[in-house]
């Protein structure tokens, strides 16, 4: 006989002895508590990475949300250096001290921000080659602002120009950059948010549960008809401890679930607006500025309805950003009537300088640009700009709060299924063996 034949007619025997086991009570035993052992490795394992997903969605959404700040940080910072400087120039007499001071300090968080932002994306290849150029650009920045500021100081005319150069490595360069690095991390962001509330881990949770105690409910049915007895205890109360992990698993997923979306709706979606339009409206003080030190214009100097046409442009989406940060929670609802009133103050102060501005009296809107009135009713543009930012600030700061309660939410919601769900599930398994086990022992 060849080897061939002979090792065919062994597994038709086995096939036979297994066919023969099965037939028996024992062996049917034996095969509910080899299903029941798999069902349940296949449910702790399925339950573990599901935890685990949601678990690591959130720390991404913790960790995202915060190189999102930083990004959006570095456009803010980048356009209040630039509107401080260009105020500077206005006064018509030295720089002060503060005012260079404030200078420094906006650009220096700028650049923290970038070499933060540097070190905690290593290698991405989608945020690198931004941070580069903003690396390089902000130190052209820098020296264009040194440029402007140290022919101003010896009165030459083309301190403006350098100013105007400056403006426009901001505006086309580096603003670009700190906007597409924004959009990398949003990207990322939305990503997490969408693992973290995504209801594909929950199902197959579900169906790796059912499927586990559809085999225990099979198995108690077939020894109550084997052995006569109602009722094994051993495989209830594995039941029982399956239905607990099941129902625990499911709500814990969906208070976490909950809570992120919380934070997406109250924390990451009014920051964003909030900061967005926090850039738009130093970039427009920044345009402010601009016209005023042009002068009206003149042979290669840019003209004002240009400039004063970049202002509106620039300030047009506030209004809609306002109102989308109405929508995302009760508090914004209660908050927006501040913001708005400062934003209203601000553009009347701006109007009152681009009054002056269209009739000549250029003296006279610098002086409502920079200086102050004394009083509330009419402030100076700088000033109004100043409450503006403060009103925003303050609010990106409680919408900060409350994504940093709701994250913290989410995760203390996954607190304990890391040693819980292996825990009951073995727990689940062993008193179903050993429920089984113990018919089987009647049979010996």
């Amino acid at each position: 006989m060849s080897s061939r034949s002979s090792a065919a007619l062994k597994a038709a025997r086995s096939r036979l002895a297994i066919r023969r086991q099965l037939a028996t009570t024992p062996g049917r035993l034996r095969l509910a508590a080899v299903l029941v052992t798999l069902s349940a490795i296949v449910f702790g394992v399925v339950a573990i990475q599901a935890a685990d997903t949601r678990r690591q969605a959130v720390r991404d959404v913790r960790t995202t949300e915060l190189r999102l700040a930083q990004a959006v940080d570095i456009s803010a910072n980048m356009s209040d250096a630039h509107a401080t400087a260009a105020r500077s120039f206005l006064v018509g007499e030295p720089e002060t001290a503060r005012s260079r001071a404030e200078y420094k300090r906006a650009l220096g968080k700028a650049s923290t921000g970038v070499a933060d932002l540097a070190g905690a994306l290593g290698t991405s290849s989608q945020a690198q080659p931004e941070i580069g150029r903003l690396v390089h650009r902000l130190s052209v920045y820098n020296g264009l602002i040194d440029d402007a500021r140290a022919n101003y100081r010896q009165g030459f005319p083309v301190a403006g120009a350098y100013l105007r150069r400056a403006a426009g490595t901001l505006r086309e360069e580096m603003l670009p950059a700190a906007s597409r690095l924004y959009a990398v991390q949003a990207r990322s962001l939305t990503a997490s948010y969408k693992t973290g509330v995504g209801t594909g881990s929950l199902l197959l949770v579900l169906v790796a549960g059912l499927a586990l105690l559809a085999v225990l409910a099979a198995t108690q049915v077939y020894v109550a008809r084997a052995t006569r007895r109602i009722l094994n205890l051993r495989l209830a109360l594995s039941t029982v401890i399956l239905l607990g992990l099941l129902g625990w698993i499911a709500i814990a997923l969906a208070v976490q679930a909950s809570a992120l979306e919380d934070a997406q709706r109250q924390g990451s979606d009014p920051i964003e607006l909030l900061t967005a339009t926090r850039i738009l409206a130093s970039r427009a003080q920044g345009n402010e500025s601009i016209a005023l030190s042009a002068r009206g214009g003149g042979e290669g100097e840019p003209r004002l309805a240009d400039i004063d046409r970049g202002f509106l442009t620039v300030t047009a989406p506030i209004d809609g950003l306002l109102a989308q940060f109405e929508g995302t929670s009760q508090e914004a609802r209660r908050s927006v009537t501040t913001i708005r009133a400062a934003y209203g103050t601000y553009l009347d102060a701006h109007d009152r300088v681009v009054t002056q501005e269209r009739t000549g009296d250029f003296t006279q809107a610098v002086r409502l640009a920079v200086s102050d009135p004394g009083t509330r009713a009419a402030p100076s543009s700088t000033r109004a700009a100043v409450a503006l930012d403060r009103a925003l600030a303050g609010e990106a700061r409680a919408a900060q709060r409350r994504f940093d309660e709701h994250a913290s939410d989410a995760r203390d919601a996954l607190e304990g299924l890391s040693a819980g769900i292996p825990m009951l599930s073995a727990l689940c398994a062993l008193l179903a063996l050993s429920g089984v086990r113990r018919r089987l022992d009647e049979y010996r």
